[in-house]
């Protein structure tokens, strides 16, 4: 969505608001024309213009303007996707949170970027619409990756550009600080992952759906997470306040024996 003075009206996405006088909100958007930041007048008295209130993650079509000074206003903002299960349900509270700190941390400035907000839009409503799984964020956090040009490599030696092949233990080496995975030569020392694991990142890059993923071995999913984990931190400027929702939500008792999940840890996380 391009704003001019005009009006515009288009598809948006709820990233953060944060109180910008007494009734007035500042709100982050991200839209298919990429992030915008934009003052919403009277919105946290206002249900006439914003119904519902602006809480993150919430989809719609946004009317936006852009008068004299740098900061747009957005007029109005009508839900087109049904969000109040977010508000019943903690883990799907965590769940947005997470993708959606995430994309307002890596999306930077305006830059008509749609792949990404039609991925966002699908990850928000497998999580809203159905239940909220973490192989659900693996795809959405390669898609935003890959969208932003960031994805590590998969497939060829990311120092000599080689084909990878499978090293001892049907491993290969992985550094995301590198790039990506490396060859036998230039992976001495560097950690390892099990080629499923990496075949299972390669589908996901692809869209396939993430649902096979709860039958995989609870190693190779933890695998995956840091795998995603190690790729996005390379180029976050701060740890992420939404993972602390997973690690409350982590079972406090002992590990649990159908995932063998530690206290305190999330495969979300």
């Amino acid at each position: 969505m391009t704003i001019h003075s005009a009006a515009e009206t288009g598809p948006a996405i709820v990233l953060r608001t944060r109180p910008l006088g007494e009734s007035d909100l500042l709100v982050v958007l991200l839209t298919p024309g990429g992030k915008v930041e934009a003052a919403a007048r009277g919105a946290r008295n206002s249900k006439r213009r914003f119904p519902g209130g602006l809480p993150s993650g919430l989809r719609g079509l946004a009317t936006i303007t852009r008068g004299r000074g740098t900061l747009a206003r957005l007029e109005r903002f009508e839900a087109t996707a049904h969000h109040s299960p977010v508000g019943r349900d903690l883990d799907r509270f965590a769940y947005v949170a997470y993708l959606c700190e995430l994309t307002d941390e890596l999306v930077l400035g305006r830059h008509p970027d749609p792949l990404v907000f039609a991925a966002l839009c699908t990850a928000l409503e497998a999580v809203i619409g159905g239940t909220p799984r973490p192989g659900q964020l693996r795809r959405y956090e390669l898609a935003l990756l890959t969208g932003l040009g960031l994805l590590p490599a998969l497939v060829d030696c990311c120092a000599c550009g080689e084909p990878v092949a499978p090293g001892p233990g049907d491993t290969v080496a992985f550094d995301a600080v590198r790039g990506g995975v490396l060859c036998l030569t230039h992976g001495r020392g560097a950690p390892r992952l099990p080629v499923a694991v990496l075949a299972a990142a390669q589908q996901l890059v692809q869209g396939e759906d993430p649902a096979p993923l709860e039958e995989a071995p609870v190693a190779e999913r933890r695998a995956l997470r840091d795998l995603t984990q190690s790729a996005l931190k390379a180029h976050l400027r701060r740890p992420l306040q939404s993972l602390s929702f997973f690690a409350a939500l982590a079972r406090p008792a002992s590990a649990s024996p159908e995932t063998g999940q530690e206290p305190g840890e999330s495969e979300a996380q």
